[in-house]
């Protein structure tokens, strides 16, 4: 019997959370034939898709004012026929709701993965709303997404199904931390060691955690802080530290493959974030057993109990992001515990074999 065809339509495979997500869970979907659409390029992990047998394809469209590409992907989907269409991420919602409007029978499924919960992305909702009588279904990686999707958008709560990230557990329970990786850093064994993974965009709030680990490091100058990721904020962090005391101690590590090795070696998993979807690195540190702190917004509380799996902080506050790195540096018995309770909510709730079962269920209810 032949496949059901599912085509997932992304403006490029590059090294992020929403890509990461598909490579894992793709493969798992053995019950249906996955193709892969890139608008714009395939990305540096689009061969990783090939290796695993999801096919890629790239049809060069520069977006909603490019005929010609929007043309070349009413041609695709015309020939492949796909039982569904799910598009990720806002251009390629955007083009899959009003470029492919009329050219299948297929349905184009958003998969909403963060929130508009900020000024600068007013246009971006006010297009959500307009366009949202062209959808019938959508996906979101968080009940947070979809509550803002609810009260903000309008859309009807029975039209989002929730479908979170998922890790795989097996993997980060089998990583051990290498003391060689600490010392090609610089970085002493006795060190405190705290790191955000997170690309440098403003709305990451990397700014409040540089002043935060200033006043740390004149309180306690054997504390390290890595951030690793690259984005067009690197060169305004950079300046923000060049007068800092601390500056020796903090490293710009850009995009890294050895995430989760570097999450092994350290002590502390902070994200400063002032808006997010679903936080896969924030997941990936619960899973490496880190004791994490992350702002107080709706999407991280899904997954962090304040005082029991981390410590959740107001936004751009640098003073709370301080005293809460610095509980966790003095109290071990905190440290334990969260780090326990962190590993245990990602265990339970979002392994990526939960999760796996939750998107066949899912698609094929869709495809029926």
């Amino acid at each position: 019997m032949e496949k059901k065809k599912i085509v997932h339509i992304i403006q490029s495979l590059d090294n992020g959370g929403c890509e990461n997500m598909l490579l894992r869970t793709l493969p798992l979907l053995q019950a249906f034939d996955h193709i892969v659409i890139t608008l714009k390029d395939p990305g540096e992990l689009a061969p990783q898709f090939t290796s695993v047998g999801i096919t890629v394809e790239t049809i060069h469209c520069d977006g909603f004012y490019d005929i010609s590409g929007i043309r070349r992907l009413r041609t695709v989907i015309h020939t492949k026929q796909p039982s569904i269409i799910i598009t990720y991420l806002f251009h390629a919602d955007m083009i899959g709701r009003m470029g492919l409007y009329n050219v299948t029978n297929a349905p184009v499924i958003p998969f909403l993965r963060t929130t508009y919960n900020h000024p600068k992305y007013l246009i971006a909702r006010i297009v959500e709303w307009l366009t949202k009588p062209l959808v019938k279904q959508y996906l979101a990686n968080s009940e947070a997404v979809k509550d803002f999707y609810t009260k903000h958008i309008g859309v009807r709560p029975e039209k989002i199904t929730v479908i979170p990230n998922g890790i795989d557990t097996d993997y980060f329970d089998s990583i051990l931390p290498d003391p060689n990786l600490r010392e090609s850093l610089g970085i002493s064994s006795d060190n405190f060691v705290i790191i955000c993974v997170a690309n440098l965009h403003i709305n990451k709030g990397h700014r409040y955690l540089l002043e935060a680990f200033e006043t740390i490091y004149q309180k306690y100058p054997e504390t390290h802080l890595l951030i690793v990721g690259d984005g067009r904020e690197r060169d305004n962090l950079k300046n923000q530290i060049k007068e800092y005391q601390s500056k020796n101690n903090i490293s710009f590590l850009g995009r890294r493959t050895d995430v989760p090795q570097l999450l092994k070696i350290s002590d502390c998993f902070v994200l400063p974030t002032l808006f997010e979807g679903q936080s896969n690195a924030l997941m990936e540190a619960m899973a490496s057993g880190l004791p994490v702190i992350t702002t107080d917004i709706p999407e991280n509380r899904n997954l962090v109990e304040n005082n029991t799996s981390g410590f959740l902080v107001p936004i751009k506050n640098s003073t709370a992001l301080s005293e809460a790195i610095q509980k966790i540096y003095k109290e071990l018995k905190t440290k334990k515990t969260f780090s326990e309770k962190a590993k245990n909510t990602i265990h339970n709730f979002f392994s990526l074999e939960k999760i796996a079962t939750k998107w066949e269920d899912t698609l094929v209810k869709m495809t029926d």
